[in-house]
């Protein structure tokens, strides 16, 4: 028989404690939240389309430089990771908000359908990257040959 070392307690101790490092923060508006405990990583924006015959992949990434920006293609698995610098002035004084994320970021996807990678393409203008992503065409039917040996 084993016996179990985890009280009930310490799961509510920290609820409880995270509750009250909630409201020190929202006391302070002009402070930002520290993000590691906060919030997830930062995640850009997506939208993601199907037609017909393609997929559509649309991601918000103002101030990301495109050489920051890595695309993978597996199958059916779309990886799209990268990173934005902050874009702050050096001599700072005071800040009053920080609502803009920086740093490293991933999304990943996985798409109903498999993707011609080979078709695949990606152009990034005016702050978002477009990802265009056929799909695969399906095997019809062909005829074998058959021979005498």
């Amino acid at each position: 028989m084993t016996k179990s070392y985890w009280r009930g307690d310490d799961f509510d101790e920290v609820v409880s404690m995270r509750a009250e490092m909630e409201r020190f923060f929202s006391h302070m508006p002009r402070w930002k939240k520290p993000s590691a405990i906060f919030e997830k990583a930062w995640k850009p924006q997506c939208d993601v389309y199907e037609c017909p015959d393609h997929f559509t992949v649309l991601m918000d990434l103002a101030g990301v430089d495109e050489e920051q920006v890595e695309i993978l293609l597996r199958g059916r698995v779309l990886v799209i990771r990268g990173r934005r610098h902050p874009l702050r002035p050096a001599e700072i004084k005071k800040t009053y908000l920080l609502e803009i994320n920086y740093g490293e970021f991933e999304r990943t996807f996985e798409l109903p359908e498999e993707i011609d990678d080979d078709a695949t393409r990606a152009v990034y203008r005016r702050g978002f990257l477009e990802i265009h992503l056929p799909k695969r065409k399906k095997g019809g039917l062909r005829s074998v040959d058959v021979r005498e040996e």
